[in-house]
């Protein structure tokens, strides 16, 4: 698969999420505030950066962006460019927490890996095995299918749930199960293993397996089995800082000539598909565990990830995807190289990993719609050329 026909996809599905989503009752949600100064005195800023962000996205509609060039064996710098809030006064800062999207996705398969390396999961765990009570309930096509089949989209599952607000008077881990069990009624689109269909729906199922087998929520054991090991620090879920304040920034949509600012994020039952955010030099922090030099690192006696996950992780599947990443080939990174983009539709945010230059470039814009996407890949391809 193209990296535009994945775009396409991601963002597809992102929207048909979104539509389920009515602002209020995602304005209602309990929100995490990442504190915005705490990543800025772990990476450099670079006034370079800063340039390379104003010669993409100047005169655009896209308020602020934040970007890294992040480096495994190295220094990473870190930048901002414009302003949290259309209309508004208030700079973006390089510390500022930003909404990664779909780039959750590939967090929760690395916390799915632990689980495996922990004897908790195995990669071939089925439905079945794992959460009888939602197997009984659903397709029974479905029954088979794997942990590794819901991380590389070849589980059959729909993009979405029909309704992913549905079942909002339970706790979280019960909606999601709930949530499964109302979606995965019919049929499969395609055997599971035979065939890639982008699904969030898939995502939230992997996720509810991590949880069953830990007996914990995913927003729990993501910080624990994730982000703490990494040091990461500054990340949260939903929309970034303090509702109807300008204490992080705020996404913005993008449509007949204006960007409109907003607050809001899907529903948190998609949580491991897509409702992170986290400062760019902590994400920085974890997309650099694909590097070859991260790998290189480990502790044998006790790894943050066993040889044998790192391998499955970017594994390709159907359509050139792994578990969680595209997996593709670019000569500035020397061979191999990961990507992946996501979007809460008011944010649009890219990342690209070389593992064998031991680099990684992001880019998180606070605004999605039209031509928001090129705009972000002509401000990575800016990073890549200052990097050389």
């Amino acid at each position: 698969m193209t990296s535009t026909r994945l775009l396409s996809v991601l963002l597809a599905a992102t929207l048909a999420a979104s539509s389920c989503s009515p602002h209020q009752a995602v304005l209602d949600q309990k929100q995490t505030t990442a504190p915005p100064a705490l990543a800025a005195g772990r990476a450099q800023v670079a006034p370079a950066i800063t340039d390379a962000l104003a010669g993409a996205f100047e005169g655009a509609l896209v308020p602020g962006a934040v970007a890294a060039i992040a480096r495994a064996d190295g220094e990473t710098q870190v930048a901002a460019w414009g302003l949290r809030k259309a209309g508004s006064d208030a700079p973006m800062q390089p510390g500022d927490p930003v909404h990664v999207g779909s780039d959750t996705k590939a967090m929760t398969a690395v916390l799915a890996a632990r689980q495996v390396d922990a004897g908790h999961l195995r990669w071939d765990s089925t439905l079945e095995e794992v959460l009888p009570a939602l197997a009984a309930k659903v397709y029974e096509g479905y029954r088979g299918a794997t942990l590794t089949e819901f991380l590389r989209h070849t589980s059959g599952a729909p993009a979405n749930a029909p309704n992913w607000r549905a079942f909002q008077g339970l706790p979280l881990r019960e909606r999601r199960l709930e949530i499964a069990a109302a979606s995965l009624k019919e049929a499969p689109a395609a055997t599971p293993g035979t065939g890639f269909l982008y699904s969030n729906l898939g995502y939230m199922v992997a996720g509810a397996m991590v949880e069953a087998a830990r007996d914990a929520p995913w927003e729990e054991l993501i910080v624990t089995d994730v982000f703490q090991p990494l040091g990461i620090e500054g990340a949260g879920f939903g929309v970034p800082g303090t509702l109807g304040k300008e204490d992080a920034p705020w996404g913005h949509t993008v449509q007949r000539g204006n960007a409109r600012p907003i607050q809001v994020d899907n529903d948190a039952a998609l949580g491991p598909a897509g409702t992170v955010h986290l400062p760019v030099a902590d994400w920085a922090r974890f997309v650099l565990q694909f590097t070859d030099a991260a790998a290189e690192a480990e502790d044998p006696d006790a790894p943050f990830l066993t040889p044998a996950s790192r391998a499955k992780l970017v594994e390709v599947g159907r359509d050139d995807y792994a578990c969680g990443w595209m997996v593709t080939e670019r000569g500035w990174a020397a061979g191999t190289a990961l990507t992946h983009s996501g979007s809460n539709t008011t944010w649009f945010a890219t990342v690209w990993v070389a593992p064998g230059t031991n680099r990684a470039y992001l880019v998180a814009a606070n605004a999605a719609g039209p031509g928001v996407p090129g705009l972000v890949d002509g401000a990575i391809g800016a990073l890549i050329a200052l990097d050389k």
